[in-house]
């Protein structure tokens, strides 16, 4: 600039404006930190009731928040043009250009850097289940997201990892019982959101999305499979609470029948709510604001800790 100032040629300096934190926590996504609180799921479920073990569950659930945020960051960089054209996520920062992107891409490393040394001061095998997470992350920006079915069985899987990561994290061995019932209540809560995103293309009469595999027509099969999956992780915790596991881990095993209603009341229903338009996006995010699911969360824990 100086060397272009003294031949004399009339410049115009424009500063960048600097990126309030607000635009930074909207395109890191805190509010989905809540997401990784699966990490606490052992804890309870393994009474693995310990400072240490607690702080290694803090670790493991700040670890998978910042990984996660590196991947919002390289999944909106990746999705850029598509999310200018998308009713909603046009008003992302870096779709409206709020973020330059050579920031987003700095942000992305530090935070990748930051979260796997969070990992590896709780355990190595967590730092390799988070890399693990953030391959198959990864590999879901860039490509998996875009196959029909295959995207909802690989976040089913992704939330799985969590309550994976929080097992290693303390370390206990994660039950099989506990890795199914997740594989199957999240694969009906991430076809609940691919419900509600459909829903609302059909109702603002846009077309198909050309990055993703579904079609309006989906609709109805996107809803039936949402359901089924949501009735199928009720029978495996039915199922679980019925197994000589349960009778080793608790002292009133019997009193955990009571989940299984509180729990098919909170899928049904999220499920009816879909189809009413009344969930805007993530059906967790919503669950989140949502009181009646406040309460069903609150009810679920409180039961567990009886029975304990």
């Amino acid at each position: 600039m100086r060397k272009i100032q003294r031949l004399g040629v009339a410049v115009e300096s424009i500063d960048s404006p600097r990126t309030p934190p607000r635009v930074w926590l909207k395109a890191l996504r805190t509010h989905q930190y809540v997401k990784n609180v699966l990490v606490f799921v052992p804890l309870l479920t393994a009474h693995a009731y310990t400072a240490h073990f607690a702080f290694n569950a803090v670790l493991a659930f700040i670890a998978f928040s910042l990984c996660a945020s590196s991947v919002y960051l390289l999944n909106d960089l990746v999705d850029l043009d598509a999310d200018r054209r998308h009713p909603t996520k046009k008003n992302r920062p870096f779709a409206r250009g709020m973020i330059p992107l050579s920031h987003g891409v700095i942000a992305i490393l530090l935070l990748l850097i930051l979260s796997f040394s969070c990992a590896g001061a709780a355990s190595f095998m967590l730092s390799g289940v988070l890399a693990a997470y953030f391959a198959l992350t990864l590999a879901y920006s860039l490509s998996l997201k875009r196959k029909l079915i295959v995207d909802v069985v690989v976040l089913a899987m992704l939330y799985t990892t969590r309550v994976i990561a929080g097992a290693v994290a303390l370390p206990v061995v994660p039950s099989e019982w506990l890795l199914a019932f997740s594989m199957f209540i999240f694969t009906s809560l991430a076809l609940v959101k691919r419900y509600v995103e459909l829903a609302m293309r059909i109702d603002m009469e846009l077309l198909d999305p050309g990055n993703r595999n579904y079609r309006s027509a989906d609709l109805p099969i996107v809803g039936a499979l949402a359901a089924a999956s949501g009735l199928n992780a009720v029978t495996i915790f039915a199922l679980y609470i019925s197994s000589s596991t349960v009778r080793e881990l608790y002292r009133h095993p019997g009193i955990l029948w009571l989940v299984c209603p509180v729990l098919l009341y909170w899928l049904a229903r999220i499920v009816v709510l879909a189809h009413r338009r009344a969930i805007d996006n993530d059906p967790i995010v919503f669950a989140l604001h949502d009181r009646n699911s406040r309460v069903c969360g609150v009810l679920m824990i409180l039961i567990v800790l009886i029975a304990s």
